[in-house]
């Protein structure tokens, strides 16, 4: 399992940050010996009728050093070894937090959720742009969040009848790198890992179109034709993961696979009911070669309708809107 080198944990309001996420992420950093940085961006002042009496600087430099003891009280009441470098900038948000990313290269970026709660993904605010455009993982804390997770869901997807091969490798990618961070998470946490990939037959659809042409028996042969191929790509991914984590680590774990027939958006959000799920590792869909491209509208839905913490990864070849200048 890949350790973190470089997490960002990014504060929106300083006065108000949830303690629970911030020690989290801080014992993340401390179990990674990765580095730590919190980054607050704040917007920039308006003087209005006192830019006559008032220099700009001077009010950014006021406003930067309250955020600052802020944050390190935040940070005081919270025993770590680890080193943490406070970082104060003015902005658009979400436009500095990606240019940060890049310029650092993070591995991983956290913060708790936005004002609106979990269910505001996809109604503007910072959340959303980051989830879009962030090229790393970005993790999205809601609630108090636990000292240590019970349960880490990884949602993986493929196409059995994919025939573009580089399609194909990218989907597989990125499947083993959602199922690489969600085992890293479980294992540090002593967290039960789940894998759940939901299908959908195509035979269905088939059916809709053609009607009578497709006899009972033959969609039925067809079904389970579609299932074994399912659960042969599952199966791949399992043998995937005991080679990347070794024979211990894999046993140690224990992970369940959990094949579902249904639509995604309701078999991920019904599955993290189901098994009291703290943690979902999903994925979200790019176009291969066009930049800043969106979360794929499946996973913005499903986003939407979840309650607990969510970990979204890219695919590699994601190319975020955002430049450093």
């Amino acid at each position: 399992m890949k350790s973190l080198d470089s997490i960002l944990y990014v504060v929106e309001d300083p006065a108000i940050e949830s303690v629970s996420s911030f020690a989290r992420a801080l014992s993340l950093a401390g179990n990674n010996q990765a580095r730590l940085t919190v980054l607050h961006v704040a917007e920039e002042p308006r003087l209005g009728p006192f830019s006559s009496r008032v220099r700009i600087e001077d009010v950014m430099s006021s406003q930067k050093q309250q955020a600052l003891e802020q944050l390190q009280s935040l940070a005081r009441g919270l025993a770590s070894h680890t080193d943490i470098r406070f970082d104060i900038r003015f902005g658009i948000r979400f436009i500095e937090i990606i240019r940060h990313v890049l310029r650092e290269r993070h591995d991983l970026l956290i913060k708790s959720v936005g004002d609106g709660g979990p269910h505001s993904f996809l109604f503007g605010g910072t959340d959303q742009h980051l989830l879009r455009k962030c090229p790393c993982p970005v993790w999205i804390m809601a609630g108090e969040t636990r000292a240590n997770y019970r349960n880490v869901l990884a949602a993986v997807d493929f196409d059995p009848w994919a025939e573009d091969n580089l399609q194909r490798g990218i989907e597989t990618s990125l499947n083993d790198r959602i199922v690489g961070l969600a085992a890293s998470f479980a294992a540090s946490d002593f967290a039960q890992l789940h894998l759940i990939h939901a299908w959908q037959p195509i035979t269905d659809n088939m059916i809709r179109v053609f009607g009578s042409d497709i006899s009972d028996s033959e969609a039925s042969s067809n079904r389970r034709s579609e299932l074994l191929e399912h659960q042969h790509q599952l199966d791949m991914l399992q043998r995937r993961l005991q080679q990347q984590l070794g024979a211990e680590a894999y046993r140690y774990l224990s992970p369940y696979f959990h094949l579902r027939q249904g639509n995604p958006r309701d078999i991920i959000t019904t599955m993290v009911d189901e098994l009291g799920v703290d943690l979902v590792v999903m994925g979200t869909v790019s176009r291969t070669g066009i930049p800043g491209l969106l979360i794929g509208n499946t996973a913005e839905v499903i986003l939407n309708n979840l309650e607990c913490s969510v970990l979204a990864v890219k695919p590699d070849d994601f190319i975020s809107p955002v430049t450093i200048e």
